[in-house]
């Protein structure tokens, strides 16, 4: 059974794809070191050293790399999550700063390997767009996925969120294709136990694609009246057989033989893992005037910040891009027929991964710090909804064009439409957590609706010019949610003078001078260095559109003693 008439991909598909990749690579690194490090990520530095170490015990004859010593050496730390994308950044660094010397900024070197992930997302955003809707959608799909600032920030980071967005894309994708294919169920295996080597978000993934699994098969059914194909033919239920079979034994293979620190007490330590992330702790979020300290939390949170964080144009044309397949899957929905062409199988598949990563945050007991990075691998999907919804508002639009003149129009109507998001990735896009569109006011609209602008210490780097100019030779700061690696990173990188010192967490009384994140539940670290320094006023801080994001503190001089006339008084 063959499902609708798909668009055939070209080479010159692929080349564009790439070419989309290649500028995006290239945007990433030219602005890398405008974006500050997290806390994650300075510890994400760390681990990546270890588990590169590691490897290149490898090479090192007299050193007994899959000894228990040398394997717990490696991936003890930080084991709570695997060591795909942390033995990509340490062998990045290894291989760019030290073996090739191609690459003189050490944090750059880290995030290059999800700088090169969150490029080809592109490529197969549009790759996508060009199958289920034209070149057309799939240019557009690859351009709203570019142009969302929180998406461009955090995929410049060495953490994982970026990552498993990319991940969860390719296991769709290699799924998609295996629909129909033999021999992509083989990459679907692969795919989805790389998947997992990244991060545990993608546990959802395979109960989607079990949706859309069951969904092809009981369509088939419902269209001839049996569940397999006939003799000599193959379908849809003997295609999902290959591609669960290949995701459960060789995703699984794939995932364990990645992760070294698995060799040694697999039970147990699996066991850990999964207990980590089922008992996450819950971290304060500030959401709409209320600071949510434990569950149940707001079903809407990831509807709302969605609507308030993706930029205007990308939002309206991937909700017509939405309206379009849901509403072309309930048209179809009454054809049974078996020649008819069936879309329906990939309406359910583009809405499926979409809905999930946004309705599993939607869980009231589903920890939701740290904003949309958590339910990213909905927005290439989003972005594709975009891409359709562009070529649909064309159609409407201009019912009077027909071929070139059609695409051209449309073209430059989905340029504009793209245009306001464009502006706001560079504008915004160095401090993506603190962007907020034009529904929610910008920056400073949200902060009267009371939702977050900071979160894990990666606005600091906004604040080393004025720490440079200012502070004493050997200062002592106090940098609130920057860690020691981090600053320890940002002097590696020139970015602030080595002479600056480090006094550690909740050390405002011993600092001269602090820099403050301007985060609603760390308002008692604030009162610390008021306290401490006997003044609520900074000398010095970082503002987007007139909002404080970051603050700078000096401790006044001490008063001078009165001046004793000769003689005494």
């Amino acid at each position: 059974m063959a499902m609708a008439t798909l668009n055939r991909l070209r080479w010159s598909d692929h080349g564009v794809g790439l070419t989309l990749a290649a500028v995006y690579l290239t945007l990433l690194a030219a602005t890398s070191a405008d974006v500050g490090v997290p806390r994650d990520e300075s510890f994400y530095f760390y681990g990546a050293e270890r588990a590169a170490g590691w490897y290149a015990g490898l090479l090192d004859g007299d050193v007994r790399s899959f000894s228990r010593a040398e394997i717990d050496r490696g991936f003890k730390y930080n084991h709570e999550h695997p060591v795909f994308m942390k033995s990509l950044f340490g062998l990045s660094h290894r291989l760019f700063v030290d073996v090739l010397g191609w690459v003189d900024d050490h944090a750059l070197a880290y995030r290059l390997p999800t700088m090169v992930m969150a490029s080809l997302a592109l490529w197969l955003a549009f790759l996508i767009g060009v199958i289920v809707h034209g070149r057309l959608a799939g240019l557009f799909a690859a351009l709203a996925l570019a142009f969302m600032p929180r998406v461009f920030f955090h995929a410049h980071l060495a953490c994982f969120d970026a990552p498993v967005t990319f991940m969860w894309l390719v296991i769709a994708y290699t799924y998609f294709r295996a629909m129909r294919s033999r021999r992509w169920a083989v990459g679907a295996g692969i795919a989805l136990g790389l998947g997992f080597a990244t991060k545990l978000n993608i546990f959802f993934l395979p109960f989607t694609l079990l949706g859309v699994s069951l969904f092809d098969v009981w369509q088939f059914k419902r269209r001839t009246g049996a569940w397999r194909a006939p003799d000599g033919e193959r379908g849809p239920l003997t295609y999902h057989s290959w591609i669960a079979a290949s995701m459960i034994f060789l995703g699984a293979f794939v995932f364990w033989a990645h992760w070294p620190w698995l060799y040694y007490d697999l039970v147990p330590r699996l066991r850990e893992y999964v207990a980590f992330h089922a008992r996450h702790v819950h971290y304060p979020v500030d959401y709409l005037g209320f600071l949510y300290f434990k569950p149940p939390f707001p079903v809407h949170f990831p509807f709302v910040f969605t609507l308030l964080t993706v930029p205007v144009g990308i939002l309206v044309t991937g909700l017509i891009g939405l309206g379009v397949v849901m509403r072309r899957g309930w048209i179809d929905w009454g054809d049974v027929s078996p020649g008819a062409p069936d879309r329906r199988v990939i309406d359910v598949f583009l809405l499926a991964n979409v809905a999930v990563p946004i309705l599993v945050i939607a869980l009231p007991f589903t920890p939701i710090f740290g904003g949309t990075k958590h339910w990213m691998p909905a927005m290439p999907f989003l972005a594709v909804m975009a891409g359709v919804g562009v070529v649909r508002l064309g159609q409407g639009l201009f019912t009077g064009s027909t071929g070139r003149a059609l695409q051209l129009r449309t073209t430059v109507l989905g340029l504009l439409m793209m245009l306001p998001g464009a502006w706001a990735t560079m504008e915004y896009g160095a401090h993506g957590p603190a962007y907020y569109n034009g529904v929610a006011g910008g920056p400073p609209g949200a902060a009267a609706l009371g939702m977050p602008r900071n979160f894990w210490g990666y606005s600091t780097v906004a604040v080393l010019p004025a720490v440079n100019e200012q502070v004493e030779k050997r200062g002592h700061v106090f940098w609130h949610k920057a860690t020691k690696w981090a600053t320890d990173a940002y002097q590696r990188d020139g970015l602030l003078r080595k002479d600056v010192r480090y006094t550690g967490d909740w050390t405002a009384e011993f600092s001269d001078w602090a820099v403050y994140h301007d985060q609603r539940e760390k308002l008692p670290e604030e009162l610390d260095v008021w306290r401490a320094y006997g003044t609520e006023l900074p000398v010095d801080g970082y503002f987007i559109d007139g909002l404080q994001i970051m603050a700078l503190y000096r401790r006044p001089a001490p008063p001078k003693a009165p001046l004793i006339p000769a003689g005494g008084r």
